[in-house]
């Protein structure tokens, strides 16, 4: 559903000076917002863009990417309405990237590639029948059986890498949540296989520094993707993207911490918040968290304040056996919450059982999510409570394509932003948002991975 754009565009101008930030805290650009339609709840203003952003400046000259095989122009709005919503375009050289990654994004894949696909997705190490002789490595601190968000970030990957003939093997490594250590041990086997180029997630943060060197020392390009950043800038043994590695792919995470507290400023007006991440020493959640914390109203009360400015708080690993326990301490102690922010909207549906468990009824309550996992959207949807609203932004499992395609241009010679912005919106959720449809309800709304593709990865 596109929201209503405001008309007062000096209203716009004035609410993009007061919102912008990057991850360290200095000033970066952040979309211009807009009001969502709603129900009960009082608005918040929202991010918003025009049906010219979903284009790249490359539709009207030839992008510097097409010398080195890339078609920003090329990429279908459809698209890239479906993964990202109405957005502003982020800066040109990262937003060219973007739509380059999503222009490879096929809807109409032949037999052929979904079964090499399935097979790749499966396995350790496959030939993906090109001949090429770039290797890709996959290096998820999480893995395909820890949550659905990792199984489709990983196909999206999978699916990108088989769109570049030049790419003949494949090896992907989980760590399965098992800790820093663990995710160094699964790059360091990438190295020795020989990979050309590391995509993934690093959920131990600056905890894999040490490992991620020893890729880039060994000429290894590595990309996390969704804001994975290897340690926040300002933090103790973080590494440097353009510098220490090739690039990160994700939101403005200071942006994103702000969108959620004006979410929560609005909506849980007056009550008390908590917020909730994944994994300890991720950067995604400590980014969008500093922000958050920093920008909530003086009448929202925060009840779950992280130790410092360098901790998350409401860790979940982002593991859904874990969550229940995270709501059942946050809940007996602070029974009246009305608002929440958190990267996850499936570990939300986690969550909602301990309130029927512990008596407390779904109401008056507003959630600032990023992923759009449909069980809780449709949830939503039966529970027709007017008082409980849901804003997100989107799943962003598109994002390992988008880091495909960047160390793919970096070895074709290309010039890579050291960090690549994908934009944001806040939208708030509809009955239009469920689709009961979808191959797994777990699976976000805006995965780019065929549904052909999802109901063969989630048969059993």
């Amino acid at each position: 559903m596109r929201p209503r754009v405001i008309a007062l565009i000096a209203v716009m101008a004035l609410v993009l000076a007061a919102c912008t930030g990057d991850v360290a805290g200095t000033t970066t650009s952040a979309a211009p917002e807009e009001e969502p339609t709603t129900t009960a709840a009082a608005e918040p203003t929202t991010t918003a863009a025009t049906e010219e952003t979903t284009t790249s400046a490359a539709a009207e000259e030839e992008s510097p990417l097409a010398e080195f095989g890339e078609d920003p122009a090329a990429a279908d709005p459809a698209l890239v309405e479906k993964a990202l919503g109405p957005v502003e375009a982020s800066d040109q050289a990262s937003w060219d990237i973007v739509l380059a990654s999503i222009a490879r994004a096929s809807q109409d894949l032949d037999q052929a590639t979904i079964d090499k696909a399935m097979e790749c997705w499966g396995a350790q190490e496959c030939d993906t029948g090109s001949g090429g002789e770039l290797v890709m490595g996959y290096a998820d601190g999480g893995g395909n059986q820890v949550n659905v968000w990792r199984s489709v970030s990983h196909m999206e990957a999978v699916l990108q890498a088989l769109s570049y003939p030049e790419i003949g093997r494949i090896v992907s490594t989980a760590a399965d949540f098992a800790g820093a250590e663990t995710e160094m041990a699964n790059i360091r086997f990438l190295i020795q296989a020989g990979v050309d180029f590391i995509v993934g997630y690093p959920d131990g943060g600056a905890g894999v520094a040490p490992a991620v060197a020893e890729a880039e020392a060994a000429g290894i390009r590595y990309v996390p993707f969704s804001a994975g950043w290897v340690g926040l800038p300002d933090q103790e043994g973080a590494l440097i993207p353009g510098e220490d590695y090739l690039a990160v792919v994700g939101e403005d995470l200071c942006a994103l911490g702000d969108s959620f507290a004006e979410v929560l400023n609005t909506g849980a007006a007056g009550g008390n918040v908590a917020l909730l991440g994944g994994t300890p020493g991720n950067a995604l959640s400590l980014g969008w968290q500093r922000c958050t914390v920093g920008s909530l109203g003086a009448d929202t009360t925060l009840v779950n304040p992280p130790a410092d400015e360098n901790s998350t708080t409401g860790d979940t690993n982002w593991f859904p056996p874990a969550i229940p326990d995270v709501f059942r301490g946050l809940l007996t102690a602070n029974p009246e919450i009305n608002g929440y922010a958190y990267e996850y909207a499936d570990g939300i549906w986690y969550g909602l059982p301990v309130f029927e468990e512990l008596g407390i009824p779904v109401e008056n309550l507003t959630l600032a999510l990023r992923t759009d996992e449909q069980n809780l959207f449709c949830d939503w949807a039966q529970r027709a409570e007017p008082t409980y609203n849901i804003f997100y932004t989107a799943g962003g499992n598109f994002q390992s394509r988008t880091g495909v395609t960047a160390a793919m241009l970096a070895i074709a010679g290309a010039d890579v932003p050291a960090e690549i912005v994908v934009p944001h919106v806040m939208r708030q959720v509809t009955e239009a948002d469920c689709n009961p449809d979808r191959p797994n309800e777990a699976v976000s709304g805006t995965s780019l991975v065929p549904d052909d593709v999802l109901s063969l990865m989630f048969a059993g």
